[in-house]
């Protein structure tokens, strides 16, 4: 998607140590996070999942998460 704020590396574990986790698709391998002082929420995923071990995990904000479209 377009203007997506996306971190990986050094950067994201270094994010994901303020996130808190408020739920997770493991078979899907998606990983849902609240920035709870910035009200922000971001899904860590493996975009390149057919790679071995998934590839690499990236950290990228969404607007929504998934169960507030229903």
């Amino acid at each position: 998607m377009e203007n997506d704020i996306i971190i990986k590396g050094d950067a994201m574990d270094k994010m994901l140590q303020r996130l808190k986790l408020v739920d997770t698709k493991g078979a899907d391998w998606l990983f849902y996070y609240l920035d709870e002082k910035k009200d922000e929420k971001w899904v860590k995923e493996y975009p390149n999942s057919s790679y071995h071990g998934g590839g690499e995990p990236q950290l990228r904000m969404i607007k929504k998460f998934p169960w507030e479209n229903k």
